[in-house]
């Protein structure tokens, strides 16, 4: 199947205000989409961005990756994957290039499952499963009455594990809200704290061990995703488990975090990751070596991806949600979701409710 040509569309998505210790504020979410033709077929893909940049990955499809693709093979995703990689690598090698392969690598993905017929989750040798299902709020700014109530509603939608953001200028300040939402979940629900990359090892060292009182599923992103070594040192020196991913570009990143042993919960996220590619490759090192996987927001095609995962233990329901602008947004059952069955990913817009938002 030879690609015929690549439609893309950019979006800015208005969201609740709201916030974290890396990103500050955020108040918007740019979309980018592409629509790749071949076979007399269409798959769809997608980048995200926390509304800045998202003009710069358009831009990179746009002008540098749909003419190096129209006219090649879209059955060698592999090869296809490799070949933008390269062409970028001297301004790429992760960042805004990561999040620009992407989008074209899961529209590549979503033709082949329209092509053989299979769900994506078939496509990677997976068969499908129920994943347990986190509540995730970009909740920082958040004052304690109103992240207790964001968790009543985790609560009430059956979630097994909750998550709460961290990085208050006082060690005090984190610990008091992480205690009132352990106060509020009891025992037997999940806890995960998000630092944002708040800091250096030695303040993540010290703000991780005030925090271990409160039993957390695990610890994210403590410090910068660069600080390979650091990362390795808190997994050393902290019981709760050290949890990475979102922030990682390129199979090779990932690759340094399971050899140097940085990593214990292992997050993939198809689009800042590169691709749905660099997402099962992650998850490939991850059950090699015997680690648990999650996943950041990507939740429909996330559902697909850990059915490849040796330890699934959560998807990330994440504040980010698309559903309004979904045709058939995920259902979550029981605290718990499945792969969608149709061809590919299962994943298209609505185009009416997205029109508003579209910008030239």
């Amino acid at each position: 199947m030879r690609i015929e040509g690549v439609e893309t569309a950019y979006f800015r998505l208005p969201l609740e205000a709201m916030g974290d210790a890396g990103h500050g504020a955020i108040d918007s979410e740019e979309l980018i989409t592409v629509k790749l033709r071949a076979g007399g077929l269409e798959g769809h893909g997608y980048a995200y961005t926390i509304g800045r940049g998202g003009r710069a990955v358009h831009a990179l499809i746009e002008h540098d990756l749909v003419p190096l693709l129209v006219g090649r093979d879209a059955a060698d995703i592999e090869a296809l994957w490799r070949l933008m990689w390269q062409r970028l690598l001297y301004v790429g090698r992760g960042g805004a290039a990561s999040f620009a392969i992407a989008a074209l690598d899961i529209a590549l993905w979503d033709l082949r499952g329209l092509h053989e017929k299979k769900p994506l989750y078939s496509l990677l040798g997976a068969q499908p499963r129920e994943i347990p299902a986190y509540g995730s709020g970009v909740d920082l700014p958040k004052p304690l009455d109103e992240l207790l109530k964001q968790t009543e509603g985790f609560l009430a939608r059956g979630f097994p594990g909750v998550k709460v953001k961290i990085g208050k200028p006082e060690a005090r300040e984190d610990e008091a809200r992480v205690g009132a939402v352990r106060k509020l979940i009891g025992s037997r629900i999940d806890l995960m704290v998000d630092a944002n990359m708040a800091w250096g090892a030695p303040e993540a060292l010290e703000r991780g061990r005030r925090l271990e009182q409160f039993g957390l599923y695990w610890y994210e992103e403590p410090v910068i995703p660069e600080d390979v070594a650091g990362h390795a040192h808190l997994a050393r020196e902290l019981d709760v488990p050290i949890a990475v991913g979102e922030s990682l570009h390129s199979p090779h990143e990932f690759r340094r975090y399971v050899d140097e042993r940085a990593v214990e919960v292992v997050q993939i996220d198809p689009v800042t990751n590169g691709g749905i590619s660099v997402s099962l490759r992650a998850l490939e090192m991850a059950n090699a070596a015997g680690l648990k996987a999650s996943s950041h927001y990507c939740d429909e095609l996330a559902a697909h991806l850990l059915c490849a995962a040796r330890h699934p233990v959560y998807l990330e329901k994440h504040a980010f949600a698309l559903d309004r602008y979904l045709e058939s947004p995920q259902e979550v059952r029981n605290g718990r979701v499945r792969p969608s069955e149709g061809p590919g990913t299962g994943m298209r817009f609505a185009s009416r409710a997205l029109a508003p938002y579209r910008l030239p």
